[in-house]
């Protein structure tokens, strides 16, 4: 059948239209450094999230799971108290130093490290093909249709993506960063879920769709706290540090006990297939 729209070319151009991304892009592994003690700070509070997805996959005891973009181990740690073996994949040496701890400290050595980029990796020679491979909020890639075939490619059961359903952004959060970055700010974020069942579906992979709500909450100390983190996590100039921090100190809860709550609601996708 003959194709009216390129989704993976229209994936490419919102790709191409932030300088930002670009810039992360030459290197992303030190671009990850940077930001690895913030992203786990950040992601330390989603432990029932991370639970609730790990569930949604089906893992099997036997199974070896590729956890592409592992990062800190959110899923991947999880998912090791789960599956025979993890495997986890992300270009920053630090972000997988947080992971390792993170499975030390629950008693895990059935996982293993490859420090490398998606777009490196070669099915079979420097990547192993597993039972499953998992991708959350990692498809960051300019050429999404490729990385999508290599992680089918690397899977002998089953797929397992997440990503985000409509925006993902509130309104708050998209005003904060136009005053911080200026017209920059508006060209950062990913086209949602359906870009990616899209660019599958020209693919002939059919694939199933789970959109469900989850719950954030992130605690801080103060608004400061979670001003620091937000502008380290998004490269903010640090002169924009007030702003941001003015921005916090609206949208944080007193917790009772002395800290700040920030809490999100935000739809998700799950994208699973079946490859036999």
């Amino acid at each position: 059948m003959h194709r009216i729209i390129d989704w993976n070319e229209l994936w490419k151009a919102v790709y191409a239209a932030s300088p930002l991304r670009k810039k992360k892009d030459l290197d992303p592994g030190s671009a990850w450094d940077k930001k690895a003690a913030a992203y786990e700070r950040a992601v330390n509070d989603e432990a029932a999230i991370a639970a609730q997805e790990v569930g949604m996959m089906a893992l099997l005891p036997g199974d070896r799971v590729l956890d592409m973009g592992a990062g800190t181990g959110r899923l991947a740690v999880p998912m090791a108290q789960v599956a025979a073996h993890v495997t986890a994949l992300d270009p920053s040496e630090r972000m997988l130093e947080k992971l390792a701890a993170g499975m030390a400290a629950k008693g895990l050595t059935n996982y293993s490290c490859i420090r490398m980029r998606w777009e490196d990796a070669a099915i079979g020679e420097n990547v192993e093909e597993h039972d499953v491979v998992v991708a959350a909020y990692s498809l960051g890639f300019y050429d999404l249709g490729a990385a999508l075939e290599k992680i089918d490619a690397a899977a002998s059961r089953s797929v397992c993506l997440f990503w985000h359903a409509g925006e993902w952004r509130t309104p708050a959060e998209i005003a904060l960063r136009q005053a911080v970055f200026g017209g920059e700010g508006e060209d950062v974020g990913y086209p949602d879920y359906s870009y990616i069942i899209n660019i599958l579906h020209d693919r002939e992979i059919y694939a199933d769709v789970t959109v469900y709500e989850a719950v954030l909450t992130n605690r801080y100390a103060s608004p400061e706290e979670a001003a620091e983190e937000w502008a380290t996590l998004h490269e903010a100039p640090e002169e924009s540090l007030g702003t941001v921090a003015e921005h916090f100190a609206a949208m944080l809860e007193p917790d009772g006990a002395g800290g700040y709550l920030h809490r999100k609601r935000r739809r998700q996708a799950m994208i699973r297939w079946q490859k036999k």
